[in-house]
Order: structure tokens, then C-alpha cells, then sequence
């Protein structure tokens, strides 16, 4: 059986450990300790923020998190991607939400591609305080109809 649902407490770790996965794979060009640096806070802020998660017959397979009209986070472990999962909890935050925007690191190619084929408008770009990286903002705008 497959849904998504509100994050528990439980999720915790199963949901560090598709964040630290996601991020080592997506971002190469950026070291290693920036990821595990961050582990720490991360965890921390993840009980305190709006995260739904994707479970596959119990398994946490992927988890997107949203505070203040923002995307702190959003991945799907490896050997589920590809199966629309992503998709769909996209779709589940954009009943959601009005709107939201996002940052995405230019080098992330993948990501950049995903964004832009389910329509989110491309914004401004910034350079990341920390690391120098070069990061795009994407929003989400319901239409009114």
C-alpha cells in the first residue's frame, strides 16, 4: 500500500537517512563534511517543520518538507525515483499551498530539469552564502480560476 502521510516522530531517521543520501548524490561538487556538518541541525529542524512523507508498505521511501511557503526539502531514496513518487508529493504540497518557492543548486542538472517539466517558473539566482554555489529559486502559483 502506498500514501503519503504527516511526518511522526518515528520517521526520524528514515528520513535523515534519505536526506543525507539525496544530498551526497546530488550535490558531488559540494563537500562531504558540508552534509555532515549540517546533519545535527537538520534533524532538529525536521520534527518542527511541515514534512509529509511517501510510505511504501510501511517503508518511508521519500519525504517533502515545508515551512513558511518554502521547501526546506525534498527527496526519494535512489531505487524509487522514477516511479512518479516525486510527482506526487509535489502535487500533494501544491493542493496544499497557493504557492511556495524553492532553491535549487544550478549544478543540481536533475533537479533543475525535474522543476522546470512540472512547471514550477524559474526566479532569481544567488550565490549560497557558504558554500559559493550558484542556487535558483523556483515558485509554485496556483491559477486562479
Amino acid at each position: 500500500m502506498e500514501y503519503i502521510r504527516k511526518f511522526q516522530k518515528m520517521d526520524l531517521k528514515d528520513v535523515m537517512e534519505i536526506w543525507m543520501e539525496g544530498n551526497l548524490e546530488a550535490h558531488d561538487f559540494i563537500p562531504e563534511e558540508f552534509w555532515k556538518d549540517n546533519y545535527g541541525y537538520v534533524s532538529r529542524l525536521i520534527p518542527k517543520s511541515e514534512v509529509y512523507v511517501y510510505e511504501i508498505d510501511g517503508k518511508v521511501v521519500g519525504f517533502i518538507g515545508i515551512e513558511d511557503f518554502y521547501v526546506q526539502g525534498f527527496f526519494v531514496q535512489r531505487e524509487y525515483r522514477g516511479q512518479g513518487m516525486g510527482t506526487r508529493l509535489l502535487r500533494f504540497v501544491e493542493e496544499l499551498y497557493d504557492h511556495f518557492s524553492l532553491q535549487v543548486f544550478e549544478k543540481n542538472y536533475g533537479a533543475v530539469l525535474y522543476y522546470e517539466k512540472q512547471g514550477l517558473q524559474k526566479g532569481e539566482e544567488s550565490v549560497h552564502e557558504d558554500l559559493g554555489e550558484v542556487e535558483i529559486t523556483y515558485r509554485f502559483q496556483r491559477e486562479i480560476e
